[in-house]
């Protein structure tokens, strides 16, 4: 599962949508980056798939590195 976040500098994360692909029946919901948070495409955990968005966002933070951002523990 992949969603997409908005996240502040320090990496706390503000808000998470789930990325749907095209041709799903679902509606997808994409987020707006402000001017000072950013936007990252990310991978969630195995052992959080099916948890709800918020569990997720409470738990977890952005690193955003050189190499991509991810989620890590806080």
């Amino acid at each position: 599962m992949r969603v997409q976040a908005a996240f502040d500098e320090d990496g706390h994360i503000i808000a998470l949508a789930e990325i749907v692909a095209e041709g799903d029946d679902r509606l997808g919901v994409r987020l707006v980056p402000c001017a000072d948070r950013k936007l990252a495409e990310l991978t969630v955990p195995g052992e959080c798939v099916g948890e709800p968005l918020a569990e997720l966002a409470a738990r977890y933070r952005v690193e955003d590195a050189p190499e991509g951002a991810r989620l890590i523990l806080r």
